[in-house]
C-alpha cells in the first residue's frame, strides 16, 4: 500500500443487534492488501456475526463496509464475491459424491450452464493450485479424501473468483498438526501476491505463525488491535480473555457438596468422521455444586453433554449414575426418567419445535408422566393447568398457551425449556450454553434458576464459554481442549489466566 493509499478493507461503526442482544457494536479496523490480519475472541464475542456481514450473509443495522476507500453495500455473498471478497468456512460445503471438480464448478456459471466445462475447470485452476502448493486431485471424488484435501478444495473455490480479501474461518480446527505448515505457507504466499488475509482463530499458535496484526473482541466489542510482532503466546491469552474478574465476595455462598450424581471414568469417543472428540475423560458431578465445563467450541463439548443425556454412547469407559450404580449404556429415556434434565445448546434444533404450540412443546420431554397420560390417553387439564403456572412462575412473555413457539422471543423460548426442564424437580441438570444469546435480564433469570436448584441440593453439569459468568455462578471447573481433561479445580484453586492458558492448549 502506497503512503497515502487508502486500505483494501475499512469497516466503520459496524453494528448488529438480534432483539435485545448487541451481537456487534460499533466495530472498526482497517486491513491493507498482502497484510494476514487474526481475529481472537471468546466463543460468543461476536466474530462470527462480523464475518457474516463482511461476506454479505447478513447486513448491518448501521455502520459501512469500505473497499478501498469506496462504501460498499452487501445483501448476499454474491454482491461480496463481486467486490471481491471470499470467505471459506469453517464447516466444508461440499456434496461428497461429486468429484472435485465438479465441487469447484457448483455455483460458477464460467464453467458452464449445463453440461460442465471440466476440461477448461482444470487448465485454468491447475496454476493457482501449484502456484500455492496445493496438490488437487481434481477426479477424485470428494467423500474419498482427507478433511485437509477438503479444505484445500473449499480454498481453491474460493481463490477461483479472485478474491482481493480472503477470509479464513478457523482454518486449522479441522487439520492435523502436520497438515498446518502447508496451510501456513500458502496463506504466506498469498499475501505475498497482495491478497488480504483475515484469519478467524482460537488456536493462539495460528496467531503467532501467520497473521502481523491481532484484533480482540469481547462481548460483541473491539478491546485491542495490536501488532503480533514480538507477542509471546501469554500475552495473546491476556488479550483474550483479560483480566477483570468478579471479586469473591459478589460470588453466591458455597454450599455443603454431597454425592457424587454422575461419574464419568476414562471415556473416549471419536467422531464419524474419525477425530477425536473425547480422550480419557474422568469427573464427576455430585450434589449441591455447579461443575462448569468450558472450552474453545468444537473441542468435545457437545459430545461430553450428549453423551451425560444418553443420546451418545462411549467408545470405551463408562458413565455410573447414582440413581442406576453399575448399570451402563443407559439411553435418554431411561436417563430422563432417573432425574435427570437436559437443557441443549441448539434450542431451536434439539429442545423445541418452533411451528407447534406451548402445551405441544411443554409435552416433548413430559409425555411418560402419569399426570399428563393415563394409559396412553393424554389429559389436557392437567397438563394446561401445569403449563399456565409455569409461564407465568418462569415471566414466559407469551400471546397466549395456543401460541406457537417461534411467536416468541430468543429468551421467552429459552425460559420455557427451562421451565419445562425444571419441572419434575430433577436432582442432575445438564445444561449446554443455557444464557448463550440472550439479553442481560434473562442471562439473570436463568442462572439464578440455577443457583436456586443448586441450593435446593441438586447437581449441576454448565457448559458455558463465558468465564465471567462461569466465575460468578460455578463451585468447580474444568475445560476440555483436544479432547483431554484439565481439571476439575476449585475456582478459588485456578485463575482466569489458567483457564485461559488450558482452553487455548493443543
Amino acid at each position: 500500500m502506497t503512503v497515502n493509499a487508502p486500505p483494501l478493507l475499512s469497516l466503520e461503526g459496524l453494528t448488529k443487534a438480534f432483539g435485545a442482544l448487541v451481537a456487534n457494536d460499533h466495530i472498526g479496523f482497517d486491513v491493507a492488501p498482502g497484510e494476514v490480519v487474526g481475529i481472537l475472541g471468546e466463543n460468543g464475542a461476536g466474530k462470527s456475526t462480523l464475518m457474516n456481514m463482511i461476506s454479505g450473509l447478513i447486513t448491518p443495522d448501521s455502520g459501512v463496509i469500505k473497499m478501498d476507500g469506496k462504501p460498499i453495500v452487501l445483501h448476499s455473498p454474491r454482491d461480496a464475491t463481486d467486490a471481491g471478497i471470499g470467505m471459506v468456512h469453517q464447516h466444508f460445503k461440499l456434496v461428497g459424491a461429486f468429484t472435485v471438480a465438479e465441487n469447484l464448478a457448483l455455483g460458477d456459471r464460467r464453467w458452464g450452464k449445463g453440461w460442465l466445462k471440466l476440461d477448461q475447470l482444470k487448465k485454468e485452476l491447475q496454476p493457482i493450485a501449484d502456484q500455492l502448493g496445493m496438490p488437487i486431485p481434481f477426479d477424485q471424488r470428494v467423500e474419498k479424501l482427507t478433511v485437509g484435501e477438503q479444505q484445500r478444495v473449499e480454498i481453491l473455490k474460493v481463490l477461483a473468483r479472485r478474491p482481493r480479501l480472503l477470509i479464513l474461518d478457523e482454518p486449522t480446527a479441522v487439520l492435523a498438526r502436520e497438515e498446518r505448515p502447508a496451510l501456513f505457507r500458502m496463506v504466506a504466499e498469498l499475501a505475498a501476491q497482495g491478497t488480504a488475509v483475515i484469519i478467524i482463530s482460537h488456536k493462539l499458535e495460528d496467531i503467532l505463525e501467520c497473521c502481523k496484526r491481532v484484533v480482540v473482541m469481547r462481548l460483541g466489542k473491539v478491546v485491542s488491535i495490536s501488532d503480533v510482532g514480538g507477542k509471546t503466546r501469554e500475552d495473546l491469552v491476556r488479550l483474550l480473555v483479560g483480566d477483570t474478574l468478579p471479586a469473591l465476595s459478589e460470588r453466591v455462598t458455597p454450599v455443603e457438596q454431597g454425592q457424587s450424581l454422575l461419574k464419568v471414568e476414562s471415556v473416549s469417543l471419536k467422531r464419524p468422521n474419525g477425530t477425536v472428540a473425547l480422550d480419557g475423560v474422568s469427573f464427576d458431578v455430585r450434589s449441591g455444586e455447579i461443575l462448569a465445563l468450558c472450552g474453545v467450541d468444537g473441542n468435545g463439548q457437545t459430545e461430553l453433554m450428549s453423551l451425560a443425556a444418553g443420546l451418545l454412547k462411549p467408545d470405551s469407559g463408562f458413565l455410573d449414575y447414582w440413581f442406576a450404580p453399575g448399570r451402563r449404556g443407559l439411553d435418554s429415556a431411561r436417563v430422563r426418567a432417573g432425574g435427570v434434565c437436559h437443557i441443549p445448546e441448539d434450542r431451536l434444533r434439539d429442545a423445541v419445535l418452533p411451528g407447534a404450540n406451548l402445551a405441544d412443546n411443554y409435552l416433548l420431554t413430559q409425555l411418560r408422566r402419569s399426570r399428563f397420560n393415563l394409559k396412553g390417553w393424554l389429559r389436557p387439564a392437567p397438563l394446561l393447568a401445569d403449563l399456565a403456572e409455569s409461564v407465568k412462575s418462569y415471566s414466559v412473555k407469551t400471546p397466549g398457551l395456543g401460541a406457537r413457539v417461534n411467536q416468541l422471543s430468543g429468551g421467552n423460548q429459552q425460559k420455557l425449556v427451562l421451565a419445562r426442564e425444571m419441572a419434575t424437580t430433577p436432582e442432575l441438570i445438564l445444561a449446554a450454553h443455557p444464557t448463550r444469546g440472550l439479553d442481560v435480564q434473562t442471562i439473570a433469570f436463568v442462572n439464578n434458576e440455577l443457583l436456586a436448584a443448586r441450593a435446593r441440593g441438586a447437581g449441576v453439569l454448565l457448559s458455558s464459554a463465558d468465564l465471567g459468568e462461569v466465575w460468578q455462578v460455578a463451585d468447580r471447573i474444568m475445560v476440555l481442549s483436544g479432547g483431554r481433561l484439565h481439571g476439575p479445580v476449585h475456582l478459588s484453586e485456578t485463575s482466569l489466566h489458567e483457564v485461559g492458558k488450558w482452553m487455548t492448549d493443543r
